[in-house]
Parts: C-alpha cells; structure tokens; sequence
C-alpha cells in the first residue's frame, strides 16, 4: 500500500480506538504507520532512515520482520517512555499505528508474514486477483473510505466518544454537563447553542466557549460578551465539544488597600469572581447589555465581580485602592472565540 492510505488508515483506526483527536496521538500513529516499510530502502521512510532500512533490506525479505507482531511489540517496549513522561493513550499511539498498518497490507496481493519468524504468510484471500494492488483502483477505493472513517472518528472524539456522540446527537442537556465535568480539566470545552436571548427574543445560534458549569447551567463566552444559559439565552438545543488541549486554573488574589493587579499571563484568558472595597465608588462607571450576564455590580463601597474577563476589570479599578479577595480562573492557552 501507499504510504498516505497506510498513513490514513492508522489515523483513523487510532482515532476510532482510543476515542482522540490529539494532534499528538495522531502524529505518532502515523509515524508507526510507516514502520513496517522500514524494510525497503525505497520507501519514504527508508530513504530517510537510510543505514537502518539498507541494513534490514539486505537481511530480511520484504513484508517480514518489520510485518510482525514482534515488530509491535519492539515498538511498544521502545515507546515506554511515553508512558510515564505522558500518558497510556500516548504510548499506546506507535504501537497502534504499526499493527494498524501491518493488518492493511494482509489485503494486498503478497501479504505479510504477521507470525514472523513462522514463514507463512498472512493473505487476505487466496485469490490473488481479489487482493489490493499498491497504486491500484481497490487501493483509492480504501483510501476514499478510510478517509471518510477518518472524519467520522475526529468528530466522535470531539464529541467525547459514541455515548457522548449520541447523547450530543439528541442535543441532551444531561449529556454536555457530563462532557464538561469530565474533560474540562485538560480542554477546552464549547457549547453550540440553539436559543434565543432572554432580553428580546433574538436568535442566539452560535459556539461559545464555556467558562464554567452552574448547577445545569452554563456561564459562556463569545466575541460578544458573557452570557449565561437559563438566565441571558434559552436554549432550545445545546451540545457540548471538545476542543484544544489546555489547563484551567484558580488563582486567589488579596489586597490590603493597594491598587488591583495580577501578573500578566502570556496567552491566557482570565476572570475574575469577588468582592473589593473601593475607596472612591464614585468614580465607577459599569457599562450595561441587558443581553449579557452582570459581571459587575456596584453597591455602595463593594463591587462584586461575577467571571468578570480581566481586561474590563482592570480598567474599572485603574487608579482605585481596593480591599478584599477575588480568584481570578486563568484558561491557557487563550480559547479561540
């Protein structure tokens, strides 16, 4: 086979298996993917690994040892590592993409001696015009459809697997609470909203980013502001997904009469939640959208802060000596909105 359908069909195999879309994990499924034909000096990664594949060339037929299950689990003992400096899943992504590739060329008219050193030979079907010719019609064909799975897998595990899949198919509330409440921690999570504002009853379709979880509800942002569902939008459908691996974090702030500030975080977004005493309220002056949640509120001396984004924090209390606490919820990276 080609290397871009083994490429392709280890990716989606991965993907479908281990329910991910990680760039990582994929990239090493396709570096396994392309293992086997370490074999041959004329493959692509032959010729980039040259002294290694001449020298399993001139020893071992092609679609051998480098076919095998032994090969595999060489590649599993050698991708160890990856195991304690990350994770089983990204271990497990070599190893994978090699068997993946491996049992793909079982359809191919030599086949692939899979129980090496046993001399037999793996072949899909005895009939040697029925098996896949490398550059072949068949061969796009396999491309075409493992292309498509491909797809398929990156949007279930963007879902959070075939329950999540399903659940976010219906568009179940139950079902993006529990996405976010279990992957939260380590990406950043969107919901795709179908609803309408509170304030005027327009529509209020779109993705936003979900910056934490309310009892069953959702405290959301967008390039337009902040919003919460059940109070500022009512949704008539809501799914929950998956996106870029990132860190969330919950930084708590004092301030004993001194000016508000907060070390800068290089591509990160922040907000902040609590109340500060101000010393001249006065000169406050918060902005009001009905359309948006109240991130601000002013009342007397005190003014709370409800996932006030930090920037507009910021310039409320410029020059303003404040008292009191706050936790600021850092995301990094920055979600795209």
């Amino acid at each position: 086979m080609m290397a871009l359908t083994h490429a392709i069909i280890s990716t989606a195999g991965t993907s479908l298996i281990l329910t991910t879309n990680d760039p990582i994990h994929l990239a090493l499924a396709i570096a396994g993917s392309q293992l086997p034909d370490l074999d041959t000096s004329t493959s692509a990664i032959g010729q980039i690994l040259f002294p290694i594949s001449n020298w399993i060339e001139n020893r071992f037929p092609h679609r051998s040892v480098t076919h095998s299950l032994i090969a595999t689990i060489f590649i599993s003992l050698l991708s160890a590592p990856l195991y304690f400096y990350f994770d089983w899943k990204t271990w497990l992504c070599l190893p994978l993409g090699h068997l993946l590739s491996c049992f793909s060329d079982v359809f191919t008219k030599q086949g692939v001696q899979l129980f090496w050193p046993h001399p037999a030979w793996c072949i899909s079907v005895s009939n040697p015009h029925k098996r896949l010719q490398t550059g072949g019609p068949g061969e796009y064909w396999v491309l075409a459809i493992a292309t498509a799975l491909l797809v398929f897998a990156l949007n279930l595990s963007s879902s959070g697997g075939p329950t999540a899949f399903v659940g976010n198919s219906l568009g179940l509330r139950s079902n993006a609470l529990e996405i976010y409440q279990q992957n939260s921690a380590a990406n950043h999570i969107y919901a795709e909203i179908s609803g309408t504002f509170s304030s005027d009853s327009t529509r209020a379709d779109g993705k936003y980013f979900i910056i934490a979880m309310d009892g069953t509800e959702f405290v959301i942002h967008s390039k337009a502001g902040i919003f919460k569902t059940g109070t500022n939008i009512i949704s008539d459908r809501l799914t929950a997904e998956i996106g870029k691996s990132a860190s969330s974090s919950v930084q708590s702030l004092e301030f004993d009469e001194e000016e508000f500030a907060l070390a800068p975080v290089s591509n990160a977004s922040i907000f902040i939640n609590g109340t500060l005493t101000l010393d001249e309220p006065d000169l406050i002056k918060i902005p009001s959208n009905p359309k948006q949640l109240e991130t601000v509120k002013l009342s007397g001396e005190q003014i709370n802060f409800t996932y006030c984004p930090l920037e507009n924090a910021s310039v409320l209390l410029k020059g303003q000596i404040v008292t009191g606490a706050v936790e600021a919820k850092i995301f990094s990276p920055k979600p795209e909105l």
